[in-house]
């Protein structure tokens, strides 16, 4: 008992007695993710010290700001957050396990290939996803949409995100009576209304399954008033097309998962191997239609 007693006041002390420093590599800025991560970490007593390295959506200003900026000051970090599954590949790569790394809204860890099956694989890794189960999320859309039978899923080429998603939906959409078909957008915003142009003729007489994507969030308004002027239906799969008129989406909720990723160091400084905490996920995701939404 006194040997308890003495671990958790040595830990207590530990962890008061200077602030976490971390490393926050984001891909397209702050989001309530990161507001949440922020306020649980001071909850929690961890008083982080954090430095923001914003990629902007761009490979090679993440690039050159892990080498230039991140690099020389890496020893000074206790861990690199890092958001979105870009971000969160290259920043893997860029460390090579010297530091701890908390990844956050990443829809599938374990095909991007953060982590590992094999639990030894990941002792420098551990994070959050922001999927919510995809049974779940074409269930709740078959009750509520009409009864057509295709679906189109837009694809970001420089987002290995979108295509991951593609593998797991197609066969997930045949089980409730929807036949997917891919649809490559040109992720380059001078092209944004010729793109849209395009996507309201080719998703006609389809409902459309928007991923989790970094830059179709970036594009939402325009994106969501292309599709509704079109009278096209949507399944939305992350909260941030919601207060833009998606038909329905089931979504976990950003603040939530920055508190879970928040969790995941507290665990860790209490003495729980990474390797040992499981992907976390928002596990009470909210189901909102148009109606819902408008209210």
């Amino acid at each position: 008992m006194l040997r308890v007693l003495l671990f958790c006041c040595l830990w207590f002390i530990h962890v008061n007695a200077y602030a976490l420093k971390i490393a926050m590599v984001l891909w397209r800025g702050e989001t309530a993710a990161e507001q949440g991560f922020r306020d649980e970490m001071k909850k929690l007593g961890l008083k982080p010290d954090i430095t923001v390295f914003n990629a902007n959506q761009d490979r090679t200003t993440l690039a050159t700001l892990l080498r230039t900026q991140l690099e020389p000051t890496l020893a000074q970090y206790d861990y690199v957050y890092s958001f979105g599954t870009t971000a969160s590949q290259m920043t893997k790569l860029f460390l090579q396990g010297r530091k701890p790394l908390i990844f956050n809204v990443v829809a599938d860890p374990l095909g991007a290939g953060l982590v590992s099956a094999n639990k030894k694989d990941n002792k420098m890794m551990a994070g959050v996803s922001n999927m919510v189960s995809l049974p779940l999320q074409i269930a709740n859309a078959r009750k509520y949409l009409p009864r057509g039978s295709k679906m189109l899923l837009p694809v970001n080429p420089r987002e290995q995100n979108t295509q991951l998603i593609a593998e797991q939906l197609k066969p997930v959409a045949a089980q409730y009576n929807w036949t997917l078909a891919t649809w490559r957008i040109n992720p380059d915003k001078a092209l944004i209304k010729s793109e849209l142009l395009r996507l309201q003729k080719d998703a006609k007489d389809s409902v459309v399954f928007i991923p989790t994507d970094s830059y179709l969030i970036s594009i939402a308004p325009e994106l969501m008033q292309a599709l509704n002027e079109a009278n096209i239906e949507t399944i939305c799969s992350v909260a941030a097309f919601i207060p833009y008129h998606c038909s329905i989406g089931t979504v976990g909720d950003y603040q939530i998962q920055g508190k879970l990723a928040a969790g995941i160091i507290a665990m860790h400084q209490k003495g729980t191997a990474l390797q040992d905490i499981p992907v976390q996920y928002d596990l009470s995701p909210r189901l909102i239609t148009r109606d819902a939404a408008a209210h």
